[in-house]
């Protein structure tokens, strides 16, 4: 992992500022592609901060920063996924988001690096994630992960019902 870029769990009393951060990436990656109202509707929902104390608080539910130069560039939430029901452990990365003033620095290969790493350590054989179809350079950072597309599913953002890319990476 990049040294300059440290990656920290974020804590429940953080959850307004999580909530905050978190929203403001998701604007920023997609605004520009998206109605004004069926983003801010999305928004609303996803990042409330009731939902993100929530999430925070949530036992198989785990948030983190990539941290440079004392500050939060980037985030990451995983999921464990309970086993008993497909009989697989997986480990869903739910959210990837660097900051654009960060990207080409590294900041979403050092958070993915530390999810493969949390999904190990925590026996899942699968990783797994949902990504926008249209999203071309964030399909293209999985595929290189070792990513393959295995299905899609709707994503709802406001009114619009988007497709997304179901991904998995095997895990030995």
């Amino acid at each position: 992992m990049n040294p300059e870029i440290s990656i920290r769990r974020i804590e429940p009393e953080e959850a307004a500022h999580f909530a905050k951060f978190s929203s403001e990436l998701f604007a920023e990656t997609f605004a520009e592609f998206n109605d004004p109202q069926d983003m801010e509707t999305y928004l609303t929902e996803a990042f409330n901060l009731k939902k993100i104390e929530e999430e925070l608080s949530t036992s198989n539910i785990y948030c983190f920063y990539a941290i440079k130069n004392s500050m939060p560039v980037g985030c990451i939430k995983v999921i464990i996924a309970d086993a008993s029901f497909t009989g697989i452990k997986l480990v869903e990365i739910s959210r990837l988001y660097v900051s654009k003033a960060y990207h080409s620095q590294k900041i979403g290969a050092a958070l993915m690096a530390f999810a493969v790493d949390f999904a190990v350590k925590n026996q899942a054989q699968k990783l797994w994630l949902g990504v926008w179809e249209h999203n071309q350079k964030a399909i293209d950072f999985y595929l290189k992960w070792g990513f393959a597309k295995t299905g899609a599913h709707d994503f709802k953002l406001g009114n619009d019902v988007q497709q997304d890319w179901l991904m998995e990476k095997t895990l030995s």
